[in-house]
């Protein structure tokens, strides 16, 4: 699984530029009422990406564990849809979104699928083995992997903050 934990530890650098620099300097997403549902999917991306992060490049996860990871796939493919679908009203009153955040969601997009064709391609062998999930890091830097679990973390974070902003604007509309 080192050339999918490759492609995390880019995705995670583009995914913190993006929250940094457009979400959070360029917009301020976590201050706008009209930003809340983008916000609650951006939330559901911290647990997400925590899981991703910590099990890819430390655990062998084989059969049903397997399945568990392609599920988690699949529920950051929804949540990616359904916050492209949002942004466009999200962002409406801040100026809409800029070019180079557009750019960014392509390239993280073009990583994602990238992710998901190396698992399948070099790791399908592990639905037919037996259930079994187990600690056997990659075979690379351990760099590589404190940094994508400090990824983990500070994704997990984000999506925290995210959560207390929604939690907050709601407060705020009601009388």
């Amino acid at each position: 699984m080192l050339i999918a934990s490759c492609l995390l530890l880019a995705m995670a650098v583009l995914g913190g530029a993006d929250i940094l620099l457009f979400h959070t300097l360029a917009h301020g997403i976590r201050r706008h009422p009209d930003s809340r549902t983008e916000l609650l999917a951006h939330a559901l991306r911290g647990p997400t990406y925590l899981t991703l992060f910590l099990a890819v490049p430390n655990l062998r996860l084989d059969g049903a564990w397997f399945v568990v990871l392609l599920a988690v796939l699949a529920f950051d493919l929804a949540i990616s849809l359904w916050d492209f679908a949002l942004e466009r009203a999200s962002r409406a009153r801040l100026g809409g979104m800029t070019s180079g955040e557009y750019v960014l969601h392509i390239l993280l997009a073009i990583l994602y699928g990238a992710l998901v064709a190396s698992l399948l391609t070099t790791e399908r062998h592990r639905l037919d083995a037996p259930t079994q999930l187990a600690w056997e890091p990659i075979d690379g830097p351990w760099a590589l992997r404190a940094i994508l679990a400090a990824s983990g973390i500070l994704a997990f974070g984000s999506g925290v903050l995210d959560l207390v902003a929604v939690r907050r604007l709601s407060d705020a509309r009601r009388p």
